[in-house]
């Protein structure tokens, strides 16, 4: 077998089986490795240690997360001027990602609503315009944090929130004020 590599770092490289095993793992993260190694031609060992070391050097990572479109949740994009970041973003329970670049970023919200989405668009970011995410492929799976409930956010102060007042928001996850059903 020709062993064609593919440089993944100053110090590391993969072949075609580091390559299959990556795809075999993607089509199904639950695969058993006496599967793969039946697939690939090696030994079950083997391929245990194949995965290791694409884990330990970091070409093969798991992200536990939730299938947005599945559950029925919304996605929204806003995008920022690097200057214009907020302490909230990194850890209000809506965020799914912030995505920086040299002097912008992206933000994506995640809701139940797109009532609460245009909220705490328009509460915490100060921002008239966001786009809806209407699909992606292949299935958007991303973590959710899942904050426990402590009753308070610095940064919602639902009693007093017009938004949530009125109903167009479901509140802040990470209080006891959330209306919603997810978090």
């Amino acid at each position: 077998m020709n062993n064609h590599y593919i440089c993944v770092s100053l110090n590391t490289k993969i072949d075609e089986i580091d390559r299959k095993i990556i795809s075999l793992l993607q089509k199904n993260p639950e695969m058993p490795q006496s599967e793969i190694a039946s697939v690939v031609n090696l030994s079950q060992p083997s391929v245990s240690a194949r995965i290791k070391r694409m884990k330990e050097i970091g070409i093969l990572a798991c992200n536990v997360g939730t299938d947005i479109k599945k559950i029925g949740l919304h996605v929204a994009k806003i995008d920022f001027l690097k200057s214009e970041i907020k302490d909230c973003m990194k850890n209000c329970p809506y965020v799914l990602s912030v995505l920086e670049a040299e002097n912008s970023c992206t933000l994506y919200l995640v809701s139940e609503d797109f009532s609460s989405l245009e909220s705490i668009t328009k509460k915490h970011f100060e921002k008239d315009d966001f786009e809806v995410i209407i699909s992606s492929h292949p299935d958007f799976i991303m973590p959710i944090k899942m904050p426990e409930k402590n009753g308070n956010c610095s940064y919602c102060n639902c009693p007093s929130c017009s938004f949530y007042i009125n109903g167009r928001c479901l509140g802040c996850p990470a209080s006891h004020y959330y209306k919603g059903k997810l978090w």
